[in-house]
């Protein structure tokens, strides 16, 4: 990725992240029952999904994006919603996008996104690859992992580089950067596979 950076094929960024020893890492850092190699629903919601945790990723936008096109991951239907009520409340135009809102919907949500009329899209796993959309200024992350897949797939969102994009930023308000490093680190390939 660094090397992409360097030549121009992928976006330069500023990442910013919770600190390893903040409430939502410690408790992250406690869970010791995973499901598929992942966090569980479960735990992901008792953790992430409280108004709380929700106001410092509304805090978190506002202070280093705000007025910034992009893109939040969330952890389930509920999470989204209540994620996407809390931007519009406080006037961010932002629409919720999950496995079950119908095509015709969704496309017309993607559209508005791209012209501008929407400012954040929330969405669950459904942009984590193949969405195009190269001028999105800041990948926000409300859904912990235990996948560098699933978090590479997600901040790639946003490493897209277009003319006239000076960066992307990462908003990580579950600590990813505190499991993974740098979206450009130098990886160990072999310990991520194998453990």
């Amino acid at each position: 990725i660094k090397q992409f950076i360097d030549r121009g094929y992928l976006s330069r960024y500023e990442y910013y992240s919770v600190r390893p020893n903040s409430e939502v890492q410690r408790e992250l850092d406690s869970v010791t029952t995973f499901q598929n190699g992942d966090y569980t629903d479960a735990d992901m919601t008792r953790i992430c999904d409280n108004d709380h945790i929700r106001a410092q990723i509304v805090e978190t936008y506002l202070k280093y994006a705000a007025g910034k096109k992009g893109i939040i991951y969330t952890i389930n239907k509920v999470h989204n919603n209540n994620l996407c009520a809390d931007f519009n409340k406080v006037g961010v135009r932002t629409v919720a996008i999950d496995s079950k809102t119908p095509a015709t919907v969704r496309k017309q949500y993607i559209d508005d996104f791209k012209a501008g009329l929407i400012d954040i899209i929330c969405n669950v796993n459904i942009f984590s690859e193949g969405f195009d959309c190269p001028d999105i200024e800041f990948i926000q992350l409300a859904r912990p992992t235990q996948s560098l897949s699933m978090f590479l797939q997600q901040i790639g969102r946003g490493l897209r580089a277009v003319e006239g994009k000076e960066k992307c930023l990462f908003l990580d308000n579950v600590g990813l950067y505190n499991r993974f490093g740098l979206p450009s680190a130098n990886r160990k390939w072999l310990y991520h596979f194998l453990g």
